[in-house]
């Protein structure tokens, strides 16, 4: 499992296959042969992460505008990012 924590900085991995369906994302690891579908937030974070962008101000982005409790937001997004590094197809640095 990819250790993603607030002071990463995050982004795509070069050439991502990503598609729009239906107002939500859906990736392809072409080197695990897997599809992905992302929620509406998910495709929210996923197009945040066309340029590097640092886990603790997109965390803060989607805490100002989504009600959530305490941690929820943070974990969520945390839970989102290390997925999707384990999948590679975001960048950690």
């Amino acid at each position: 499992m990819t250790n993603v924590s607030l002071a990463s900085i995050v982004c795509h991995t070069p050439n991502p296959v990503a598609a729009d369906v239906a107002g939500e994302t859906v990736l392809m690891s072409l080197e695990r042969s897997r599809c992905y579908g992302l929620g509406g937030i998910g495709s929210e974070i996923w197009s945040k992460l066309a340029s590097p962008v640092r886990v603790a101000d997109l965390i803060e982005d989607f805490s100002g505008r989504y009600e959530a409790a305490p941690g929820i937001i943070e974990h969520d997004v945390l839970e989102l990012l290390t997925q999707l590094a384990d999948e590679g197809l975001i960048r950690i640095s």
